[in-house]
C-alpha cells in the first residue's frame, strides 16, 4: 500500500515537472525608430537566425536545433510575437518567417529542413490587429502558411 502511494507521488511529480517544461513567454521588446529587425528577433528567439531586408520586404530565417514535441506551438507563439513587434516598424511591409531544423534522414544523416514557412502580404499584414497577437491564429491569418509533415499533428 505504501509502495503504491509512493508510485503515485512519483507519477504526480513527473507530470508536474513535464507541465513546467519549455513554456517560456517571448520577451517584451521596446520598439522605437532605432530598433532593427535583428533586435526584435534576437530578443524573442535564442536560436541562430538571419534577416534579409529590401524595400519593405523582410525575410527571417531561424534555425531551431532544439526541436522537440510541442515545438510547433512554440514556433507559432514566437512567430506571432515577432510579427507583432515588426508591425511597429514603419519600414516593414511584407514579412516572412521560415523555421529550419535538423531532421534525420532514413539513412541516418541530418539535414537542415524547412519546417515552417509563414508569409504575409502587405494587405493581410495590415489587416491583422497585432496588439492582441497571442489571440491570433497565424496559420489562418497568414497569406501563405506551410508546415512540413514532421510538424503535422
Amino acid at each position: 500500500m505504501l509502495l503504491k502511494k509512493f508510485m503515485y507521488l512519483l507519477l504526480a511529480i513527473s507530470l508536474l515537472l513535464t507541465a513546467c517544461g519549455k513554456k517560456v513567454e517571448p520577451t517584451e521588446v521596446a520598439v522605437d525608430e532605432n530598433t532593427s529587425v535583428e533586435d526584435i528577433v534576437g530578443a524573442i528567439v535564442k536560436n541562430k537566425f538571419s534577416v534579409e531586408e529590401s524595400k519593405g520586404i523582410v525575410t527571417i530565417s531561424i534555425q531551431d536545433t532544439d526541436v522537440t514535441e510541442g515545438s510547433k506551438s512554440q514556433m507559432l507563439k514566437d512567430s506571432a510575437k515577432i510579427f507583432a513587434e515588426l508591425s511597429k516598424l514603419k519600414s516593414v511591409k511584407t514579412p516572412a518567417i521560415t523555421w529550419y531544423a535538423p531532421l534525420t534522414e532514413p539513412d541516418g544523416d541530418q539535414t537542415m529542413t524547412e519546417l515552417l514557412n509563414i508569409y504575409f502580404s502587405e494587405e493581410d499584414y495590415n489587416r491583422v490587429d497585432w496588439a492582441n497577437y497571442s489571440q491570433i491564429n497565424v496559420e489562418t491569418a497568414a497569406t501563405h502558411y506551410h508546415e512540413d509533415e514532421a510538424l503535422e499533428d
